[in-house]
């Protein structure tokens, strides 16, 4: 341990700092909006009085508000920021920008990363809220290659449509897991050879091992990339004598 430490925040320990918009529906463990899903303590943030359909619209009219939330996690003392929708990813650059640590927008960032892992002929699936609410200016943002992506959304989902689109306060836990299987092997029946699969929408994330398993496939999201970040603040110490070279 550090013999001295220093002060300037009202708390301590929080690695990520999440920013939530400003919304009550119910969420289950594996959506970072949900305390029991990092294994790290977190620090949340809520966007107030930036609409939802600033994101899908992509206007920057209110971005201030979202700047400000982070602002305020970063003064909070966490290490990096991360949004709670797949949809930031214009907004990536307005907001990184204004911070002095990092910030996530978008689970879309992990499309052309995990591309170019894949073997040749391979594309990655990706699944979304809503087909209608993903612009191509989404994915440029990120860097994703439309070429490079099967696509498929919930709007099979009249639980997705209930509960996250239109905001009800009831979840049927199985109705949604049943909708995110839909959209999964609607990508799968597409005829196109696929390696990977990405969810955007972190309302999904709670069903990843039911299409990994499933489907025998790896699956990504923004949980990933939280807990990818977080890993590159953890201290791990190797062994000594499994240095390459060292003699008994």
């Amino acid at each position: 341990m550090n013999r001295f430490i220093f002060g300037g925040s009202n708390t301590y320990g929080q690695i990520a700092g999440i920013l939530m918009m400003d919304s009550t529906i119910p969420r289950l463990p594996g959506d970072p909006g949900h305390a029991a899903t990092l294994p790290f303590p977190v620090r949340y943030g809520i966007v107030r009085g930036f609409p939802f359909e600033d994101l899908v619209e992509i206007r920057r009219e209110n971005i201030g508000r979202v700047i400000n939330a982070a602002i305020d996690l970063e003064r909070e003392g966490v290490n990096f920021v991360a949004a709670d929708c797949g949809l930031f990813s214009p907004f990536q650059r307005d907001i990184a920008d204004m911070l002095s640590v990092p910030f996530i927008g978008s689970a879309l960032n992990l499309i052309p990363l995990i591309s170019g892992f894949l073997p040749a002929g391979k594309k990655v699936g990706l699944i979304t809220g809503d087909t209608r609410l993903l612009k191509s200016e989404h994915l440029a943002a990120a860097g994703a290659d439309p070429e490079a992506l099967v696509i498929r959304g919930m709007e099979k989902s009249r639980e997705f449509e209930e509960v996250v689109i239109k905001r009800s306060q009831k979840l049927d836990v199985e109705a949604l897991q049943a909708g995110v299987l839909t959209a999964a092997e609607d990508l799968f029946r597409s005829g196109e050879a696929i390696g990977a699969v990405v969810l955007e929408c972190t309302n999904l994330i709670t069903f990843r091992s039911d299409i990994q398993q499933l489907f025998n496939i790896p699956v990504f999201d923004m949980v990933t990339l939280i807990e990818f970040f977080a890993a590159g603040y953890q201290l791990r110490k190797f062994q000594s004598e499994f240095i390459s070279g060292s003699r008994g």
